[in-house]
């Protein structure tokens, strides 16, 4: 609605016992009148009439009849939103109900989804589910795996973990994973990431040879509990890179003992000789030992 100097004014007094109130309102032009901008009745049965129609596509039809609009875009958005609503609401528990429509969808001739078995527990709500189809058509041709986790992405809470298998250099869904918790016990988000993972291992039989996932302790934990010892694995480049820039901003922190047998011990291919400046003896502080050199031995 436009707006206009309408020369208004509100004027309230009230007496000092609160007994009496006068309030007088004045106006020197009308305001404009107010308009319904409620969407028409064939507006809705043109909605209803068309399910398969985006918002969008409704939105661009709509307009071809009603070519100046008193409704809002939102409005049609809304309409259809609550339309589609309805075809999936299967309970006022959306928990509930995303259970029973994943049941249905793993049922039947179509099979679309197949559930992943969950660990029972009362610390958390899970929900998992892959995609059959995709399984069955690519189980020859996936031996590269990724876990990525997105959080308060949703306004029940939930986080949403995905698997993602490699295709011709491009990453296909495998299935997902949603979670909340309520005081859950230690490492127990461990054991609902490590159950979908054994799905697409052992019941798939999706031959991993490569994984890679967030820098996110839980993840690496299931990966690793789960896979091979002989697969490689991998940390996101993106998170690895956050990591160690995070580490170095972080000034006047003294680094740990270094133990270069224990280094040696776990990966044979960094020099014994190889030391911290810091641990060196004064005498031995030369220059040549103030270059950091890891030299990686071939064969």
């Amino acid at each position: 609605m436009d707006m206009f100097e309408c020369g208004g004014w509100v004027t309230i007094w009230a007496s000092s016992d609160e007994s009496d109130c006068f309030i007088r309102i004045q106006h020197l032009d009308c305001h404009q009148k107010y308009v319904c901008i409620d969407l028409p009745d064939d507006v809705k049965k043109f909605i209803t009439d068309n399910p398969k129609l985006r918002a969008p596509q409704l939105w661009k039809e709509i307009l071809k009849t009603n070519p100046r609009p008193r409704f809002a875009q939102k409005s049609v958005y809304y309409q259809w939103f609550k339309q589609q609503q309805t075809n999936y609401r299967r309970s006022d528990d959306e928990f509930e109900s995303a259970k029973i429509l994943l049941k249905e969808f793993a049922t039947g001739p179509a099979h679309k989804l197949a559930e992943i078995p969950m660990p029972e527990s009362g610390g958390f709500r899970a929900l998992g589910f892959v995609f059959p189809s995709v399984l069955r058509k690519w189980d020859g041709v996936i031996h590269e795996v990724a876990l990525d986790s997105t959080f308060q992405t949703n306004k029940a809470g939930f986080e949403c973990f995905a698997l993602l298998g490699e295709v011709g250099s491009s990453g296909v869904p495998l299935g997902f994973i949603l979670l909340k918790s309520n005081q859950p016990e230690l490492h127990e988000k461990e054991k609902y990431i490590r159950a979908a993972i054994r799905f697409i291992t052992v019941v798939w039989k999706i031959r991993v040879k490569q994984a890679l996932s967030d820098k996110e302790i839980t993840e690496i934990n299931a990966l690793l509990g789960e896979l091979p010892d002989d697969i490689k694995y991998q940390l996101c480049f993106w998170h690895s890179i956050r990591a160690v820039k995070t580490r170095l901003s972080i000034l006047g922190r003294h680094p740990a003992h270094y133990d270069a047998a224990e280094a040696f011990n776990e990966f044979n291919w960094i020099d014994r000789k190889f030391l911290l400046i810091n641990q060196l003896d004064g005498e031995l502080r030369t220059e040549v030992y103030n270059i950091f050199i890891l030299r990686a031995y071939s064969g």
